[in-house]
């Protein structure tokens, strides 16, 4: 029987051809070679900042020693046309690791930015480190060299760099590695894919839409939970644009908008940990076992935080896969807890913590009256407010209790959807409306007088917990008005809320302000809030596209296939 060749195949296989031929283009090495022009920029003064500076063998040879983080020097020179600089260095570069060094360059009028930068590495062996520069008008030049090493002169050109590709054995060992990568990976990748249409009985249009945005709503399903997590993605945002600009407001309105922001954005996290609650606390707890239930809870968020904790650690340059030396360390940090480059993994790892305890929490709130859970809301709410403010009177809380933090949080949002289905439900939403908005008053108020105060406020505080039970009841008064209001765009946000989440701590300081420059004071106070927002949205719903449907699912997949004995065993019942 003749095998047909399906469409899915063919592109992969172009797919495949177009990576390698990509990668092999970037894997090439670049012989560059001055044009025009050339002037000697030896002589000019340098301004240096992490360095110490000594004048070394010659009269114009430094030797630069780091002294401090983030070492640079600068050189202001005449304003004249630069394609191109050469740095000679004391001595050939003799350690194994490359010299890197960054130039960046500015015109009259011009900042310095990771856009108008050039980077470059002096290699083992090497004495001469040529960079290219876009041919423009420069008046000052930025070195950021990251060791110690002498520099015997700087030259520039007046013309774009004449640049010759070639192969050299840098390319063919790039190559060795990354055309493997790139072919088991895209494989991988397709026999995912072909592993959920298969699970789940798609069509090849049906199993599209759903990568997109998941099913349709059906029975029961509740809509308003989509928009919730959506919002909860859309604060969490909110809360870092925000955050680093409140201190930097040149106007007292501006600093109150931003404190507005902030305070409500911050509710992100409260809410989160509640929608955690009222999903699997919600669930019957002889339906499942307790392994069964932490193998699906790990498909579903230890492995997207481990895949993206790891590209978070690439996309900073802190790690490199291949060769891949550096993952077993990388893998090692995931269990440390968050990292510098992504601090706002905390909540993850919390929720991580609750979902340990989750079995056992369900089977307690199940068994437990309505007056009875609203007796532990009470108890919750008390135990925070004692934490959180008898340190103000010179007292510590001595009976250390964990239901004053998020554990409290979690058990609350399953029961204020518990609590929304009794008849005298309006008149208890009512009240905590009101809470909720004097709540956010206060938490505003508080921040803008002294910023130092916050943590008598954010966190798990009383004022934010009652701020964000406020917008939890609110969406569950109006359930029934979105379960018809279900939509593409709210579902596909809604599945790739969690990834916007893990990953937009990179997007909206590494891209959309580093590379875009678009802050929360820019086009305005309510014009650069809004653009910030906006546009780090649209680029986490980029990446998580892209990178849930490549390196997630494979993983998921794999974790899926490896542990299905083990799912199925820890099944009790159904």
């Amino acid at each position: 029987m003749k095998h047909r060749v399906k469409g899915s195949q063919v592109l992969l296989l172009a797919a495949i051809i177009t990576a390698l031929g990509i990668l092999f283009y970037y894997s090439l090495s670049w012989h560059y070679e001055m044009q025009g022009e050339v002037a000697d920029l030896s002589g000019l003064p340098v301004k240096s900042s992490g360095y110490e500076v000594v004048q070394a063998g010659g009269k114009t040879v430094r030797s630069f020693t780091v002294t401090g983080e983030d070492p640079q020097f600068l050189l202001e020179i005449p304003q004249k046309g630069i394609g191109g600089i050469e740095l000679t260095f004391g001595e050939i570069w003799m350690a194994q690791e490359p010299l890197p060094v960054q130039v960046f360059y500015a015109k009259e009028g011009e900042t310095f930015s990771e856009k108008h930068s050039v980077k470059g590495a002096l290699k083992a062996g090497q004495k001469t480190l040529l960079l290219p520069v876009p041919l423009g008008q420069y008046g000052l030049l930025r070195f950021d060299i990251d060791g110690d090493f002498e520099l015997a002169a700087i030259r520039s050109c007046a013309a774009p760099m004449a640049a010759q590709a070639y192969v050299s054995g840098e390319t063919l060992e790039r190559c060795l590695w990354y055309f493997p990568a790139v072919i088991i990976g895209f494989s991988l990748i397709y026999w995912a894919h072909g592993v959920r249409k298969r699970q789940g009985g798609y069509t090849g249009r049906a199993y599209l839409k759903s990568i997109f945005a998941g099913l349709e709503p059906e029975g029961d399903r509740a809509v308003y939970l989509d928009y919730l997590r959506v919002l909860a993605a859309v604060l969490v945002i909110l809360a870092h644009t925000c955050s680093p600009m409140v201190d930097a407001a040149d106007a007292d309105w501006k600093r109150l908008v931003l404190v507005l922001g902030l305070s409500l954005g911050l509710c992100c996290n409260i809410l989160y940990v509640m929608l955690s609650g009222t999903l699997l606390l919600g669930g019957s707890p002889d339906r499942e076992g307790v392994l069964s239930f932490y193998i699906r809870r790990a498909s579903k968020v230890i492995i997207p935080l481990i895949a993206y904790y790891l590209l978070l650690l690439r996309l900073n340059h802190e790690v490199a896969f291949l060769p891949p030396r550096q993952i077993g360390a990388a893998l090692k940090r995931v269990m440390t807890g968050a990292p510098d480059v992504g601090p706002h993994l905390w909540l993850i790892y919390t929720i991580v913590a609750l979902y340990l305890v989750t079995p056992f929490f369900r089977v307690m709130v199940q068994h437990m009256s309505d007056r009875l859970l609203g007796a532990l809301a009470a108890v919750i709410l008390v135990l925070n407010t004692l934490t959180t403010y008898l340190p103000l009177f010179g007292m510590a809380f001595g009976a250390s209790t964990f239901l004053a933090g998020w554990e409290g949080v979690f058990l609350l949002g399953y029961i204020l959807t518990r609590q929304g289905r009794r008849a005298d439900a309006p008149r208890r939403t009512r009240w905590i409306l009101l809470a909720a908005a004097g709540s956010y008053l206060v938490m505003a108020a508080v921040v803008f007088m002294d910023s130092a105060k916050m943590n008598l406020v954010y966190g798990s505080t009383p004022p934010i917990v009652l701020a964000s039970s406020g917008i939890f009841v609110l969406f569950l008064k109006y359930k029934n008005w979105f379960q018809d209001k279900s939509n593409l765009l709210v579902r596909m946000c809604s599945k790739y809320s969690y990834s916007i989440i893990l990953i937009h701590w990179y997007a909206l300081f590494v891209v959309v302000q580093g590379k875009l420059h678009i802050t929360a004071l820019r086009f305005g106070c309510f014009g650069g809030i809004a653009a910030s927002v906006a546009a780090t949205f649209a680029v986490c719903l980029g990446m998580a596209l892209l990178f849930d449907n490549t390196v997630v699912i494979v993983c998921n997949v794999l974790f899926d296939k490896m542990t299905s004995r083990l799912a199925k065993r820890g099944y009790q019942k159904g």
